[in-house]
């Protein structure tokens, strides 16, 4: 397809180098199948790409997306408008029903105050210490020598009960009664671990102060019909201390030097 084309040197000097041309038929030829393949490849149908084309874009769309869902900015289809109808705020009318019941039913914190106080500290308001024995020595001491173990020169018992027991309890205790929180806590820390008569050792804890008025007159420790006391009821009976009593005017704070006593 090549012509071999020998040309004069037009000054006059001889023959050119040969020149190698190409028939214009072939080039045209050339040219249009050129463009046939590129119209086949434009105009091919989807479902005609082979399936590694398929597969390539399958792994682009799954890329693609889950980018989108790990962006901390993607939109997610979503808009304000849907949020508003899918996502009301508290405050929304239709809320408003229920949010009056709410506070009609709400009790602020200012008044559940009267309703649960928390008990004294023990160690702080205590005045009655509680004489725990190994076991089988639990009813072999006397009320004498309770006493003579707790007389010192600073303090000394004022009241003392021998041998109490409560009907599920194995065991029988003895409680001493100080006048004062102070001789309560200097009594605990020299005399505990101590023996007293036939008594090998004694462990002394705190006491309520309520359950020694309760043992004081005679009445049951156990729980009755009301069930744990409220911090300002009185040891036993139905009766509140002064300033809690009905519509009673509140006590100004520090007119009560203790928690429990006087017992009015």
């Amino acid at each position: 397809f090549w012509l071999k084309l020998c040309t004069a040197d037009p000054t006059g000097g001889g023959p050119m180098e040969p020149q190698f041309r190409r028939p214009r038929f072939v080039r045209r030829l050339g040219l249009l199948a050129g463009v046939l393949a590129l119209c086949t490849y434009a105009w091919q149908a989807p479902g005609q790409h082979s399936s590694g084309d398929a597969f390539a874009a399958a792994e682009v769309a799954q890329l693609r997306s889950s980018c989108r869902d790990a962006s901390a900015v993607a939109m997610q289809g979503g808009n304000r408008r849907q949020n508003r109808r899918n996502h009301p705020k508290k405050c929304h009318p239709k809320f408003q029903e229920a949010r009056f019941k709410k506070w009609t039913l709400d009790t602020p914190a200012f008044v559940q105050r009267l309703f649960f106080c928390p008990e004294a500290t023990l160690e702080d308001w205590s005045h009655t210490l509680k004489l725990n024995f190994p076991e089988g020595e639990d009813d072999v001491v006397t009320e004498e020598e309770v006493m003579e173990y707790f007389t010192t020169d600073e303090y000394k018992p004022e009241a003392i009960i021998v041998g109490h027991q409560m009907p599920h309890e194995e065991v029988k205790h003895t409680y001493v009664h100080f006048s004062c929180n102070a001789h309560a806590k200097k009594a605990r820390k020299e005399k505990d671990g101590g023996a007293i008569g036939k008594a090998s050792e004694v462990k002394l804890v705190y006491t309520d102060e309520k359950k020694w008025i309760r043992l004081r007159d005679g009445v049951s420790l156990a729980g009755g019909f009301w069930g744990q006391r409220a911090r300002w009821m009185k040891a036993y009976g139905t009766e509140a201390y002064k300033g809690f009593r009905g519509h009673e005017e509140a006590v100004p704070t520090g007119v009560r030097n203790h928690w429990y006593y006087p017992e009015d």
